[in-house]
């Protein structure tokens, strides 16, 4: 990566952003700041779980800020499903004079993806894996993005392949 980069993964659940997510944060060394682990630790910490979404966003925010403000590149695992956390990256990126790099990931292929999320065993201590039904549920509520970004059909093909695509789009 040649310039500080804010990347922020996005796409519905089990649409292969974390996987994608991961890859990079393993080949560029960038720190990794994924909302549901956040959330989780906030329930583990006895929070109530109708009150730790946008919390989850806020503290991943402050997370990438912390490196940001060092000079570094990070990445952001989360769904963004609508404009709010949206903007606040974009602002983000635009206080420390960061590159804003969006990666969407879609699984286009309906049965593959509710095979993943249907096999999904994610083993983060204290989230049950969601449902496909809530999938559907949520995706009534994602709103088409209009950033410029690099959207990768995660259905298509194989993950070696989607992440040497995402590492030559942040390169």
């Amino acid at each position: 990566m040649l310039s500080q980069k804010l990347v922020v993964m996005a796409g519905l659940p089990g649409s292969g952003k974390s996987t994608l997510a991961e890859g990079l944060s393993r080949h560029f060394s960038l720190p990794l700041f994924s909302v549901d682990p956040i959330e989780a630790a906030m329930w583990r910490g006895g929070l109530p779980r109708d009150q730790t979404g946008i919390a989850a966003y806020a503290i991943a925010q402050t997370l990438a800020e912390e490196h940001l403000r060092l000079g570094q590149s990070v990445v952001i695992d989360a769904v963004n499903p609508v404009e709010a956390p949206r903007a606040a990256w974009r602002n983000l990126a635009a206080r420390y004079r960061a590159d804003l790099a969006i990666i969407e990931c879609v699984c286009v292929d309906e049965a593959t993806h509710r095979r993943r999320i249907e096999a999904r065993m994610r083993a983060i201590e204290g989230m049950t894996e969601i449902t496909w039904a809530e999938v559907e549920k949520r995706r009534t509520g994602y709103d088409a993005w209009t950033d410029a970004r690099l959207m990768l059909d995660t259905s298509a093909h194989p993950p070696e392949r989607l992440l040497a695509e995402a590492i030559f789009y942040l390169a």
